[in-house]
């Protein structure tokens, strides 16, 4: 799928979804996302490039990308994944990532990003995106509530993260052992 795109403020832009050629541009946006979060940056670019070029492009992956390029660089992309929601029989979409390096904001790229994500989403019948936002980013916010007014309040969100993973089996067993 690509879409071209011309836009009053970002000038004429393609998106499509990404393939494994793009790993290695995927990978400097995604180290530019890491340091926009404060994260530590774990991982040299090339490993990082290696690792998406042979994980999230294989078929099963369930990890899509989109990519947003301007004369051949890409300025940006939009990470998701098609979810089967059991209890409703409907298929959904949740937004792992949308990042736009720091130049290309407010050009309408995000938008087109989103724009893309409906137009696959109604393509491939899915029935509703859902995404996270963190509560300091307020411009991420404003994004956000420009595009929908429906803001879901009524979940709390948790994360067993790499420390915590072990031990929550830790956990588990002392407490069947008693």
């Amino acid at each position: 799928m690509t879409i071209e795109k011309s836009s009053v403020f970002a000038g004429d832009f393609e998106i499509r979804l990404a393939d494994k050629e793009d790993a290695s541009e995927i990978s400097r946006l995604l180290q530019e996302l890491l340091t926009f979060y404060g994260m530590p940056l774990k991982y040299q670019r090339s490993f990082m490039s290696h690792v998406i070029e042979n994980e999230v492009f294989q078929e099963n992956s369930g990890l899509k990308i989109f990519i947003a390029l301007e004369n051949s660089k890409p300025l940006a992309f939009l990470a998701f994944s098609k979810i089967f929601a059991l209890a409703t029989c409907q298929t959904s979409i949740f937004i792992q990532d949308l990042y736009v390096e720091r130049k290309a904001r407010n050009k309408g790229i995000g938008y087109a990003l989103m724009e893309a994500l409906v137009e696959y989403g109604l393509e491939n019948e899915v029935t509703q995106i859902d995404w996270t936002a963190d509560t300091w980013n307020s411009k991420a916010i404003n994004f956000y509530e420009h595009i929908t007014t429906l803001q879901k309040s009524d979940k709390i969100y948790y994360r067993l993260n790499e420390e915590k993973l072990s031990a929550f089996l830790t956990k588990q067993k002392k407490t069947m052992e008693k």
